[in-house]
């Protein structure tokens, strides 16, 4: 893959990492929103197959993990919580920093 395309993956990922955190601090306000649960679904799930597709197999397979709890979630199986907000946002800072560490 080349560098060029690694770059664009890494600024998608950016921009989906701030759309991230926007819909965690609002999910905080507003738990019960099934849209901000399916915003951040779609935004896991793109980082994570794009991520793949890049080879950024790390990047994947980590957010891979938080994507599953985030089905969770949407299933209703899972109730959002500040704990769920708080490991989500610790969640997006260890992905940025695996993007920071150049993989791919």
């Amino acid at each position: 893959m080349s560098d060029q395309h690694q770059e664009v993956f890494r600024e998608e990922a950016a921009e989906l990492l701030a759309t991230l955190e926007s819909a965690l601090l609002e999910m905080e306000e507003s738990p019960e929103d099934e849209e901000l649960v399916a915003k951040v679904f779609r935004a896991m799930h793109t980082i994570k197959g794009s991520g793949a597709m890049f080879g950024f197999d790390e990047v994947a397979a980590f957010t891979h993990e938080v994507e599953t709890v985030y089905d969770l979630v949407r299933q209703g199986e899972i109730p959002v919580t500040a704990e769920l907000v708080s490991y989500s946002l610790a969640a997006r800072d260890h992905i940025r920093t695996l993007l920071e560490q150049g993989e791919g």
